[in-house]
């Protein structure tokens, strides 16, 4: 088989301006002329051909089909090996992808909540959900040796949990902007009702409040827990969570 560029574009599926960028940067270079001295291309050529598609098939860039062909660095199942390595970790973090956005359509599905509301703190909330996996993993970390915690910690995996958890977040947040709004007795108490709320769901959270004083944690970890809060709620929500676990461990010791 000796064929002209554009028999073997119409052969291959490709184009002839593919082609001769192929040919050019060295990836396909025909190495027969015909009579007229065109370069033709043959069944190695064709061969060649379906090597790069399959490659660019597993997403490799041009470049690196390249050194691949030429160098031969990795043989045929230990680059299989790889490949299926490099595919699963960018599936895991589409899959990532993937739940923040569900997470976050989710709340925009909720009875009672508008759209515009939501939209105000949108950023705020799916740049949580997309912290969450790493500040989850910081605090497994941390808190390997305390063996009750793991066991709350490992709820946080929990897709049903995480659903809870987010509508109750996302009520924090509209009930202290509320109550910022009007600082009367009837919305604080409304924070400190979902702050209750949250606590039956979680009640590790009191240990990562105390985290917020230790230094040495956020010399490690600074990095994933660095979310951006609108001044106001941020040390709204800080002040209140303080004094809810405060007035629980005063009520624990007037019942001793």
């Amino acid at each position: 088989m000796e064929v002209t560029i554009g028999q073997f574009a119409k052969l291959v599926g490709s184009t002839v301006r593919t082609l001769r960028y192929y040919d050019k940067m060295e990836l396909l270079t025909p190495k027969k002329h015909n009579k007229n001295g065109r370069k033709v291309y043959t069944r190695l050529d064709w061969e060649l051909f379906q090597q790069i598609m399959i490659l660019k098939h597993f997403g490799l860039s041009l470049n690196e089909i390249k050194e691949q062909m030429t160098n031969k660095k990795l043989k045929g199942r230990e680059f299989l090996q790889v490949q299926k390595q490099l595919i699963e970790k960018k599936q895991a973090e589409l899959n990532d992808k993937l739940e923040v956005i569900t997470r976050m359509d989710r709340l925009y599905n909720m009875e009672g909540i508008s759209e515009e509301e939501l939209d105000e703190f949108a950023f705020i909330m799916l740049d949580l959900f997309r912290r969450e996996k790493s500040q989850i993993q910081a605090w497994e970390e941390y808190f390997r040796t305390d063996k009750q915690l793991m066991k709350e910690i490992k709820l946080l995996h929990d897709p049903e949990y995480k659903e809870k958890m987010d509508r109750e977040v996302w009520k924090l947040i509209q009930a202290i902007k509320n109550a910022i709004q009007h600082n009367d007795s009837t919305s604080r108490k409304k924070v400190q009702e979902i702050l209750n709320e949250m606590d039956n769901l979680f009640p590790a959270s009191r240990n990562f409040l105390s985290l917020i004083d230790d230094v040495n944690f956020f010399a490690k970890y600074n990095h994933e827990f660095n979310s951006y809060f609108p001044e106001n709620i941020a040390n709204y929500i800080y002040k209140e969570l303080n004094t809810y676990y405060d007035d629980k461990e005063n009520s624990k010791g007037n019942n001793k």
